[in-house]
């Protein structure tokens, strides 16, 4: 076909598709930084491009998910974060409205290499003493509770690294107990009662609202070193079989099981080659609970993602998932431009494009020191993203968290892996049919140079988007607008995040704004209470004087933030006035991660009559308990000059308050400052009102600190960032606008917010 013919052919393939309710969004990651899941949303659309078309009658496997292990680690970074602050960030990952829709954990059965301890969930000989550990009880349960409160289709696989040492011997040869947590092989004695402590495990995790889903029979099993392992060879992991498919079955469970759960390369053990395709040729189709052996698992740390091409063309029947895979110092797993297109391409669409129906890669979080970790335990690894245990609050996302994010956001638990008309040179793709009509595809570009495609799902909708060279770009297609509404009088907010929408308004002083999105759950939103009100119909009305404000709306967050139109400080006193101040001070709306002293992240003070401004902040949610210390700022373009005690500064304020002062630049206060005066504790939950008064122009300016009612201020804040449109995001949804080094963003001179 020649171009000329060609482009026709796709100009009425367009042409024939109604564009009326038909809708696209999009992802876009690239490996150098400049796009984090950037987020586009719309009508169908088409600029050019290649044409790739959907086939949904060209069906492969059904999807079941992708996701993170849940760890001990994981679960205690977690745990130490505020609960709003995690709850928005497990939102944010795992929640089908407002979030990626990552579906899928993997949680360790007993210890892993990053427990607190070793253990089993019986140490003690005889399954009447099986029972939870401490790691379960306080950290992995919580999480995954919380988990299925935000996503309740949330599939769990459960594997053990280790049975309980009084199951184990040496070997089968000799039957020689061994009490060690490393290797050893599990007694043929005890492989009813190790089949009723998979029973108890499931059954225990039921009682708590925790469904498991499959489980494996161990980890690793050819590993032998692991700090906590079993040596279990394809004879044995068979011959277990044959007593937990059946226990499984008898108890009522069905719970699936998928075997082996290693490497493409049999740890170079030449007698395991083949260890699925051994295990099922061992077991009878009639043996009891023999449906419950629905196929494999596999790790990428050797050999070729082609094994699984060998495997499915010895058993086409049984299905295939990924379930561990680990980024580290070993492989640069902090580098976004290393990892990004050999994680996407060399394990996520490789697996999923050799009928893999799950994608699980290793530690949801760990913190900077690739921990807690045991001793040991894996000390090299790092986390799909790392979180600053100096604060709990600041996370590093990297390459992990971006690659499940991109396919969990498109292929649904239940979507349908399906062709494509034709392919283009130099993209990688996978494409799906999802449960819910929309359709899905990944494309990645692993060339030096950007490409346009036009995806098409005739009869529901089609989009033109540029795949960045070295970058990942995810589609879905819907015949309805996938994103909720959130309406502000008459008027839709714009999505311009992930669970964020901005809206700007003209609004008057005491003037009321319906909202749709309020009403009913004002308890859980943090609103900027300086500038609206909000009555029990989730109507805001503003309180500050009447302009123009931009209204940002995070649903992972639950806050409805309020900026100003900018407009530079004169020297009458008009204009806007900001408070920056570091992370462990003060914050909109939470002070951990607050404003860093970056211009972005600045707290707006309200202007509630002329020149007048004020910003009220709550002790341990918007300003710290101890240590606060933060500048009141001028708006214009050099965030320039500070307030007071400054050298050549006619920016004057003065202050009296118990509390507070303005720093000299003695005895430890910075010259400028507000700082928080020695012995003058906080209290948590106390509510201070920062006003400032500028009536009598800047060089006369007054703060005042005045204690507040609680009563009178509305719902306690959550942990949120501002947004803004058109900016990169971290994922607090604070905008990123300047690099420092190269496209490393840094927070504080210290912490990294994003990697390359």
């Amino acid at each position: 076909m020649n171009k000329i013919v060609f482009l026709s052919l796709c100009a009425c393939i367009l042409n024939a598709l109604p564009a009326a309710s038909q809708y696209y969004k999009s992802y876009t990651t690239t490996a150098d930084g400049s796009k984090l899941m950037a987020y586009e949303t719309g009508p169908s659309r088409s600029s050019g491009g290649t044409v790739v078309t959907l086939q949904p009658t060209t069906m492969y496997q059904t999807v079941d998910g992708f996701g993170y292990a849940i760890t001990y680690s994981a679960c205690y970074n977690l745990m130490q974060m505020h609960p709003r602050d995690r709850h928005a960030f497990l939102r944010r990952t795992f929640s089908r409205e407002t979030g990626y829709g990552v579906s899928y954990v993997r949680m360790s059965i007993g210890c892993s290499d990053f427990s607190s301890t070793e253990y089993t969930l019986c140490d003690t000989k005889g399954l009447e003493n099986f029972r939870l550990h401490s790691d379960e009880v306080n950290y992995v349960v919580p999480v995954l509770q919380e988990i299925l409160s935000i996503n309740p289709d949330l599939k769990i696989i459960g594997s053990p690294w280790t049975c309980p040492r009084w199951m184990k011997v040496e070997s089968l040869s000799n039957l020689t107990p061994k009490n060690s947590w490393t290797s050893g092989q599990l007694n043929p004695s005890y492989y009813a009662d190790y089949a009723r402590y998979f029973v108890k495990f499931v059954e225990a995790m039921r009682d708590l609202g925790i469904p498991i889903y499959a489980v494996t029979p161990q980890n690793e099993p050819l590993n032998r070193g692991n700090s906590a392992s079993l040596y279990m060879p394809w004879e044995d992991e068979a011959a277990f079989l044959k007593h937990l498919a059946p226990a499984f079955k008898r108890a009522g469970l069905s719970t699936k099981i998928y075997v082996f759960d290693h490497n493409y390369n049999y740890d170079n053990v030449s007698s395991q080659t083949d260890y699925p395709i051994n295990v099922y040729n061992a077991l009878s189709g009639n043996m009891e609970g023999s449906e419950l052996v629905v196929g494999s698992a596999w790790h990428n740390y050797g050999g070729s993602v082609s094994e699984l091409d060998d495997i499915r063309g010895k058993a086409p029947k049984k299905e295939m998932i990924f379930t561990e895979a680990s980024i580290g110092t070993w492989n640069n797993g902090r580098s976004l431009s290393a990892r990004l297109m050999d994680d996407m391409n060399g394990m996520v669409l490789a697996c999923v494009n050799r009928y893999c129906r799950a994608v699980i890669v290793w530690n949801l979080m760990l913190d900077l020191k690739r921990g807690p970790n045991r001793t040991g335990g894996c000390t090299t690894c790092y986390g799909a993203v790392d979180i600053d245990d100096s604060d709990y609050h600041t996370i590093s996302a990297n390459s992990h968290y971006y690659v499940i994010n991109h396919i969990s956001a498109v292929a649904q638990p239940g979507a349908t892996r399906i062709g494509t008309r034709n392919s283009v040179s130099g993209i990688t793709m996978a494409c799906f049919a999802n449960p819910d009509g929309t359709y899905g595809a990944v494309a990645t570009n692993s060339g030096s140079s950007d490409k346009k495609i036009t995806v098409i799902a005739t009869g529901v909708g089609f989009a033109s988007v540029n795949v960045p060279a070295k970058g990942v770009v995810s589609v879905l297609l819907s015949k309805e607008n996938p994103e909720p509404e959130l309406r502000i009088d008459t008027m839709q907010m714009v999505r311009t995040g992930v669970g964020r929408y901005s809206l700007t308004l003209d609004m008057t002083q005491g003037s009321s704004h319906p909202t749709n999105f309020l009403a009913g759950h004002l308890s859980d939103w943090f609103l900027d209470s300086d500038f609206i009100s909000v009555d029990a119909d989730g109507a805001i009305s503003l309180q500050a004087l009447s302009g123009t404000y931009t209204l940002e709306a995070d649903l992972n967050e639950r806050s409805l933030t309020v900026t100003p139109k900018y407009e530079k400080l004169d020297a009458s006193g008009q204009g806007n006035l900001y408070i920056i101040g570091a992370s462990s001070s003060v914050g909109r709306p939470f002070y951990i991660g607050g404003t860093d002293w970056r211009t972005d992240r600045a707290i707006p003070m309200a202007e509630v009559s002329d020149r007048v401004y004020q910003a009220t902040l709550t002790v341990g949610q918007q300003m710290a308990a101890s240590g606060v210390t933060f500048g009141i700022y001028g708006s214009n373009e050099e965030w320039t000059p500070q307030f007071m005690g400054r050298a050549g500064s006619d920016y004057r304020l003065s202050c009296s308050s118990l509390y507070f002062g303005i720093g000299t630049g003695s005895f430890g206060t910075t010259n400028g400052n507000v700082y928080q005066r020695s012995g003058g504790k906080l209290t948590e939950g106390d509510i201070y009102r920062f006003t400032v008064d500028l009536t009598a122009g800047v060089n006369a300016g007054v703060l005042t600190v005045t204690k507040v009612d609680p009563s009178g201020i509305g719902p306690s804040p959550s942990a949120a960032g501002k947004t803004s449109e058109g900016n990169t995001y971290d994922l607090q949804g604070i905008p990123v606008k300047d690099t420092q080094k190269g496209n490393i963003y840094i927070n504080e001179h210290r912490k990294v917010l994003i990697n390359k």
